[in-house]
């Protein structure tokens, strides 16, 4: 649950033996390379996205042969080309038939007919225009001969006769362009397309087969790239190449022993203020889901420190005040249970799956003690209305509740934060914070309970003074040798209390987590409520009516609710709670290692 600790590695090879050292050190996958030299793609990268390519378009083929592995020799590269060859041409067909297609939805309304030779016409030509009712009287001024052929939509259908295009002048209408083909001929063309359409599905039906192979290969040629790229990262003489990388401090002991079985040298070197050290979380896959959700939006950089475990609960505490219901808490449950296996069949959705178990757990206890279950109203007398503790409806308490939520959230991270820099006087300035925004939360309180207006001398507001006065004396890093250094380090204070503002947005931002919770309580009561009135509105039907509003109503208010829990719960955490809590934004460390 830690930003792992890296040092800078170089190491040193015999070039006679690069590609073993390499493929060495890929086995072990423990190096996070630097480029020491221009990487130029080579054709095997190439193959390998193409691999890539051909086989996930078979893979999302609707109808699949029977996988097979092949007894006689394997002509992979072949393979790919005719795979690849396949989308291309069906693409291809595609945006073919949807162009025929609009063709003969635009030519429809001029009727079927084909073109009489040019030398018939005296070298006359056919010119097809659509004249607005509106403007028939124009028609008086066009000396060309013309023909009205139908009339529809507003428009008159307008045929006129001419050697060369006719001007706005001579016609003044648009002109609209059929092409050459008649109707009958585009119907057959489209038949064709359709027809080749057909044969391509059935060769890519016919090519599933080679799924099996093909994704077998699949890791041997990403290995076989990564170490292309790997060696075209190094820097090399005649005798010797030089890898430079990046490898954590519990990786040492395999590196010592590479050293032991290769013929290589290297030195291990701290980071120093030049380097900029990729980030490497270390957690185990039980709060995994939080570092999940921070690399997917942003990592901390290498100096900062590691939030996994925070947002893991804290993304799961506003999920639920988001859903505020028990029942649907159930469901979510229902629907985690029935992919539980399929959800534990790699490290990365072991770590979504154990999120979600907790989002299950945190939703369901929530929605008891709100006593929210599908918007049924409780019982007085039954035991779930015993375990109410909160009344959603009741707006001062949720709204206290929903801003100390975000107090407590606002103040862990400029906690933590101040811990990272108990070094440095700067971390008093992250204590400052943490005072002055729990102590405003408590002076709000105090107004909200007294209704009158707040003594100055009260101790929360000298509490909140001292906070703002520990900002103003520490936030600033600037080194003072001057008069001038001094005034610039007082105006960097200063700025660093326009904050204020900027905390007061982010704990109003907390409100959404009730403002959410109460809509989507409030909607599935709204929608029971619903249809009861409906079912007893009508002499018949009236329970079919009742199951498909309730059905539909609980349904789009349950997608609504774990689209806002998700948004919101990911908004809160990445912006609200980044912006006081990490500084620098990292880049993942990628370890040159093999496909499995």
């Amino acid at each position: 649950m830690s930003i792992e600790r890296l040092k800078k590695l170089v190491l040193l090879g015999d070039s006679a033996f690069k590609n073993e050292t390499l493929e060495a050190i890929q086995d072990h996958g423990f190096v996070h390379i630097i480029p020491l030299n221009e990487y130029k793609q080579e054709a095997q990268t190439n193959h390998y996205e193409e691999l890539r390519e051909a086989l996930s378009y078979l893979k999302n083929s609707p109808h699949k042969r029977r996988l097979q592995t092949p007894s006689h020799e394997f002509h992979q590269k072949q393979l790919i080309e005719r795979v690849l060859n396949n989308k291309r041409a069906r693409a291809s067909t595609i945006d073919e038939i949807e162009l025929l297609r609009n063709r003969i939805k635009d030519l429809q309304p001029w009727g079927d007919f084909e073109y009489p030779d040019l030398a018939e016409l005296s070298a006359y030509r056919l010119w097809f225009y659509l004249a607005p009712i509106s403007k028939i009287a124009m028609l008086d001024s066009v000396k060309l001969p013309w023909k009205i052929l139908k009339e529809s939509n507003g428009f008159y259908f307008l045929l006129v006769i001419a050697k060369n295009e006719p001007n706005e002048d001579e016609v003044p209408f648009a002109r609209v362009h059929v092409g050459s083909r008649s109707l009958s001929q585009l119907g057959d063309d489209l038949d064709a397309a359709l027809v080749k359409l057909e044969d391509l599905n059935a060769e890519r039906e016919s090519l599933t087969r080679w799924i099996k192979p093909l994704t077998h290969s699949l890791d041997k040629t990403i290995n076989l790239a990564r170490m292309t790229r790997a060696a075209g990262l190094t820097l090399d003489d005649e005798d010797i190449f030089v890898l430079s990388g990046w490898v954590s401090e519990s990786s040492v002991s395999k590196l010592e022993a590479l050293r032991n079985s290769s013929n290589i040298a290297y030195t291990l070197t701290d980071p120093d203020e030049q380097d900029s050290p990729p980030t490497l979380l270390r957690n185990s896959d039980r709060f995994g889901g939080g570092e999940t959700a921070v690399s997917f939006f942003q990592l901390p950089g290498y100096n900062s420190w590691d939030p996994s475990v925070i947002i893991f609960f804290s993304f799961a505490l506003f999920f639920a005040v988001i859903l505020s219901d028990a029942g649907y808490a159930a469901v979510l449950g229902v629907l985690l249970a029935s992919f539980w296996k399929k959800l534990g069949r790699s490290q990365g959705s072991r770590r979504l799956r154990n999120l979600a178990g907790a989002i299950v757990a945190a939703s369901a206890i929530y929605g008891v003690m709100i006593g929210s279950y599908f918007g049924i109203a409780l019982d007085e007398s039954g035991f779930l209305y015993k375990l109410k503790i909160l009344d959603i409806n009741n707006f001062a308490v949720m709204m206290q509740l929903s801003i100390g939520i975000g107090i407590l959230h606002l103040v862990a991270a400029n906690a933590i934060a101040g811990w990272q820099h108990r070094n440095t006087l700067k971390s008093l300035s992250n204590a400052g914070w943490a005072i002055a925004i729990s102590s405003a939360y408590v002076l709000w309180l105090q107004y909200l309970k007294n209704g009158a207006s707040i003594s100055f001398y009260s101790p929360a507001s000298l509490v909140f003074v001292t906070g703002l006065a520990l900002v103003l004396l520490f936030s600033s890093d600037r080194k003072i040798h001057s008069l001038p250094d001094l005034a610039l380090r007082f105006f960097d204070s200063i700025l660093a209390l326009y904050k204020l503002t900027k905390a007061f947005g982010d704990v109003l931002s907390y409100m959404r987590l009730f403002a959410l919770g109460l809509s989507s309580a409030s909607l599935a009561v709204t929608f029971n409520q619903l249809a009861v009135s409906a079912s007893e509105s009508v002499a018949a039907g009236g329970f079919i009516l009742f199951t498909l509003i309730v059905l539909f109503g609980h349904v789009l208010n349950f997608v609504l609710a774990i689209m806002s829990g998700v948004i919101h719960g990911l908004r809160l955490n990445m912006l609200e709670f980044y912006n006081w809590g990490i500084e620098g934004e990292g880049y993942p460390f990628e370890a040159f290692k093999k496909n499995q």
